[in-house]
């Protein structure tokens, strides 16, 4: 639902056509497009799972596989529905927290705490790659946006 109104309002842009590249309504209209279609394929995998194991898609439990602190030996974690609800609403917040630091807070550090909370929110990585990761992927961000594509962030 959300795919679809991202499309309409893009369509809906003053004197600017979704099918021209150099358009402002071309990018959003290409990610609604990339997200009408994960929707449709997620919820085509989730018929089809729901038919092979029979639990459909509103089993209680969930089970993801995370590595172990003490060896590779994956083990298996069960995670109740409100687990996954909780987490999920506490990464709607945090998105929606990124979307207004950005406005009061350096670029840098606002990327490296969104995605190190992203991270230990939806994996069960370690800290210290948790850690590597987001600050190697802010500053990737932060030298793309800033010298590839010469976006000027708020200071």
């Amino acid at each position: 639902m959300i795919s679809l109104a991202v499309f309409y309002l893009s369509l809906n842009i003053k004197d600017q056509k979704v099918t021209d590249p150099t358009s402002a309504a071309f990018f959003p209209g290409v990610i609604a497009v990339i997200m009408i279609i994960c929707s449709i394929l997620i919820a085509i995998r989730g018929l089809h799972d729901a038919s092979a194991d029979g639990k459909g898609p509103a089993a209680e439990h969930a089970e993801a596989e995370i590595d172990s602190d003490d060896d590779n030996v994956l083990e298996k974690e069960i995670i109740s529905k409100k687990q996954i609800n909780q987490r999920i609403m506490l990464f709607i917040g945090a998105v929606l927290l990124f979307a207004i630091l950005m406005n009061y807070l350096n670029f840098l550090i606002v990327s490296f705490l969104f995605l190190l909370v992203s991270m230990i929110l939806l994996s069960r990585q370690k800290m210290i790659v948790s850690l590597i990761v987001s600050v190697i992927f802010s500053v990737i961000f932060y030298y793309v946006f800033a010298h590839v594509f010469h976006i000027v962030f708020p200071s």
